[in-house]
């Protein structure tokens, strides 16, 4: 199948590299985010990097990620120098990178300048990959065409041959598989070099064809706002749409329209619906399974872990002015397990930073609530939910996202709010789990208002969990 045709999964990630506007601020490396819905993208590893090349000058730029029929993740980008060279690595699980090399792609083609933007589909008739990506031969970067090249395992290459040239400059194809045809949207880079010929703005536009190798016609009609860039497909399974995520790289954001037949696509979605990491450009997207997106969160989301069952407070911070659950942050989700051994009165369970800046959970005469608190605004939530047991196991987590707090218990929603705090601001209190450590984003100082029971599993991550995946968290830990 294509890389990026219909899929099952319910998870998606997302591969780019960090730059700002007019190519300032650059981390050309490999980053990740994370999304359930294809719209609302949370960044891994704070969103710093997670794998740099070593080749050539370092750069790793518009990386494109895709799985083979073998289950190996395959990895292809742009490097520096400029050159007839493409970069490659390969991946069991995301995040360990091997087989690191330079791929030759335009070696045989006389005075090519760049290869750029490389990506790849997986042809299932013919049992192997065709790769894909743009050059320019001559003098300048003012002749991009796209080429092509076919291998079945990363070692020999067919020879390279013209892939699409519409008769003016095109770079960053991207191609999908829907009801037996193949679809590609590319960017239309003409203006760049010869804006009195070409006067429109840079957009995508879309092209058709019966075979993957083409030839693709323009569908009339169908493109991405001016100044744009770097579509990408992707199918939403829970949706049945497809989405074309593309890159406005010079303001420093994405923009995204959506279509069920891949024929009649929507305006641009609002820019409210649509959430992407700060300084992300020219990104992947892609399907991931469950195993595979919790090997990624448990590696680059998770910042702490107490496995250990307790039966009494637990500080794990200090009275500090930054550092560990000191630092500032607008995305959060603490989650543990929590045996009652009764259910009157107040008992925290969670103590971060105080009422001015801070994050708390706590129950209520058996009510699980949660508070979140920056720069003294405050947004509480009282969870619905089927009463809690004394003497039994429960799971209860709490998610904070930018001015939304979110509530489960034992993996099903029991509670969501939104509100006008986006960000804990740093603070310098103690805090930790099982009771309070000074004043509490509460409010409440007198006494430590102890958790009567035990606690065991407590985690702390650096991003939002989704619903499906605190429900993937409770289901994995029921039996522990």
């Amino acid at each position: 199948m294509l890389a990026s045709s219909k899929n099952k999964e319910q998870a998606y990630l997302m591969g780019y590299f960090r730059s700002g506007p007019g190519q300032t601020h650059k981390v050309e490396e490999l980053h990740y985010a994370y999304s359930r819905d294809g719209l609302r993208w949370y960044e891994l590893n704070g969103n710093r990097p997670v794998w740099a090349s070593s080749l050539g000058d370092g750069i790793l730029r518009d990386p494109f990620i895709g799985k083979g029929p073998d289950g190996r993740w395959h990895l292809v980008f742009t490097i520096r120098p400029m050159g007839p060279v493409i970069g490659y690595a390969s991946s069991a699980d995301l995040i360990h990178w091997e087989e690191e090399k330079v791929l030759p792609v335009m070696a045989d083609i006389p005075n090519t300048v760049n290869a750029w933007a490389p990506e790849f589909s997986y042809d299932e008739v013919q049992d192997e990959f065709l790769l894909y990506w743009a050059s320019s031969t001559g003098k300048d970067l003012s002749n991009s065409k796209h080429y092509c090249t076919r291998t079945k395992d990363w070692e020999t290459f067919s020879a390279t041959q013209l892939f699409y040239d519409p008769g003016f400059q095109t770079i960053d194809a991207s191609l999908a598989e829907h009801d037996g045809k193949f679809y590609m949207a590319i960017k239309d880079e003409s203006y760049v070099y010869e804006p009195e010929k070409y006067p429109h703005p840079p957009m995508n536009f879309m092209g058709v064809a019966e075979r993957v190798e083409g030839p693709y016609e323009r569908i009339p009609g169908i493109q991405t706002p001016d100044f744009t860039e770097g579509p990408e497909y992707l199918w939403i399974e829970s949706r049945q749409k497809w989405l074309l995520l593309y890159d406005y790289w010079a303001y420093g954001k994405f923009g995204v329209m959506e279509s069920s037949d891949m024929v009649h696509w929507s305006s641009e979605l609002e820019e409210v619906k649509l959430r992407t990491p700060y300084r992300a450009r020219h990104a992947a997207f892609f399907p991931v399974g469950e195993a595979e997106l919790e090997r990624l969160l448990e590696r680059y989301a998770l910042l702490a872990h107490y496995r250990t069952t307790t039966y009494a407070p637990v500080r794990v911070a200090a009275e500090e002015t930054a550092g560990f659950l000191h630092d500032a942050f607008g995305l959060r989700t603490i989650a543990m397990w929590i045996r009652p051994e009764r259910l009157e009165g107040r008992q925290v369970l969670y103590d971060e930073g105080d009422a001015e800046n801070g994050l708390a959970l706590r129950l209520q005469d058996g009510v699980v609530e949660a508070i979140v608190c920056g720069k003294g605004k405050q947004c509480s939530l009282q969870g619905e939910h089927p009463g809690l047991a004394a003497g039994k196991w429960h799971h209860v987590a709490v998610n904070f996202a930018e001015g939304g707090l979110q509530l489960f218990v034992d993996g099903k929603t029991a509670g969501s709010i939104t509100s006008a705090v986006t960000l804990v601001h740093g603070h310098d209190c103690p805090g930790g789990y099982g009771g309070r450590f000074g004043t509490d984003a509460f409010g409440d100082s007198e006494g430590k208002d102890l958790f009567q029971g035990a606690i065991r599993h407590v985690r702390i991550y650096s991003v939002p969990l989704q619903s499906e995946d605190v429900q993937q968290l409770y289901l994995r830990e029921v039996h522990l």
